[in-house]
Protein backbone atom coordinates (compact mmCIF):
# COMPACT_ATOMS: atom_id res chain seq x y z
CA UNK A 1 0.00 0.00 0.00
CA UNK A 2 2.87 2.16 0.88
CA UNK A 3 4.14 2.15 -2.72
CA UNK A 4 0.82 2.44 -4.44
CA UNK A 5 0.70 5.84 -2.37
CA UNK A 6 3.85 6.92 -3.20
CA UNK A 7 3.59 6.63 -7.02
CA UNK A 8 0.37 8.37 -6.81
CA UNK A 9 3.24 11.35 -5.50
CA UNK A 10 5.30 13.04 -7.56
CA UNK A 11 8.70 12.06 -4.88
CA UNK A 12 10.90 10.07 -7.19
CA UNK A 13 13.22 9.70 -3.56
CA UNK A 14 10.10 8.17 -2.29
CA UNK A 15 9.24 5.84 -5.37
CA UNK A 16 12.44 4.30 -4.96
CA UNK A 17 12.67 3.75 -0.98
CA UNK A 18 9.42 2.46 -1.09
CA UNK A 19 10.18 0.05 -4.37
CA UNK A 20 13.56 -1.40 -1.86
CA UNK A 21 11.53 -2.09 0.42
CA UNK A 22 9.27 -3.71 -1.20
CA UNK A 23 12.00 -5.92 -3.24
CA UNK A 24 13.30 -6.73 0.10
CA UNK A 25 10.49 -8.11 1.57
CA UNK A 26 10.08 -9.90 -1.38
CA UNK A 27 13.57 -11.37 -1.15
CA UNK A 28 13.26 -12.10 2.61
CA UNK A 29 10.06 -14.20 1.39
CA UNK A 30 11.23 -15.97 -1.00
CA UNK A 31 14.29 -17.09 1.17
CA UNK A 32 11.60 -18.30 3.46
CA UNK A 33 9.83 -20.40 1.32
CA UNK A 34 12.69 -21.56 -0.52
CA UNK A 35 14.27 -22.78 3.27
CA UNK A 36 10.94 -24.24 4.13
CA UNK A 37 10.76 -25.99 0.54
CA UNK A 38 14.08 -27.17 1.30
CA UNK A 39 13.31 -28.87 4.86
CA UNK A 40 10.48 -30.20 3.26
CA UNK A 41 11.81 -32.09 0.33
CA UNK A 42 14.70 -33.18 2.96
CA UNK A 43 12.61 -34.87 5.64
CA UNK A 44 10.59 -36.43 2.69
CA UNK A 45 13.17 -38.21 1.26
CA UNK A 46 14.76 -38.78 4.76
CA UNK A 47 11.48 -40.90 5.66
CA UNK A 48 11.33 -42.38 2.12
CA UNK A 49 14.99 -44.00 2.86
CA UNK A 50 14.39 -44.88 6.37
CA UNK A 51 11.22 -46.21 6.09
CA UNK A 52 10.34 -47.44 2.45
CA UNK A 53 12.61 -50.15 2.44
CA UNK A 54 11.44 -52.04 5.38
CA UNK A 55 8.24 -52.36 3.84
CA UNK A 56 8.85 -53.28 0.61
CA UNK A 57 9.14 -56.26 -0.53
CA UNK A 58 10.88 -57.32 -3.75
CA UNK A 59 10.22 -61.01 -5.29
CA UNK A 60 12.54 -62.09 -8.10
CA UNK A 61 10.96 -64.80 -11.10
CA UNK A 62 11.82 -65.89 -14.37
CA UNK A 63 9.77 -65.14 -17.14
CA UNK A 64 9.05 -65.93 -20.73
CA UNK A 65 8.10 -63.66 -23.41
CA UNK A 66 6.03 -65.32 -25.93
CA UNK A 67 5.62 -63.77 -29.23
CA UNK A 68 1.46 -64.14 -29.66
CA UNK A 69 1.87 -63.91 -33.56
CA UNK A 70 3.94 -67.04 -33.22
CA UNK A 71 1.50 -68.85 -31.43
CA UNK A 72 -1.63 -68.18 -33.80
CA UNK A 73 -2.82 -70.90 -35.95
CA UNK A 74 -2.14 -69.88 -39.88
CA UNK A 75 -5.45 -70.33 -42.05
Amino acid sequence: MELRQALEGDDVGEIRAKTEALQEASHKLAEAVYASAQQQTTSTASAAGNGGSDDEVVEEGDYEVIDEEQEAPKA
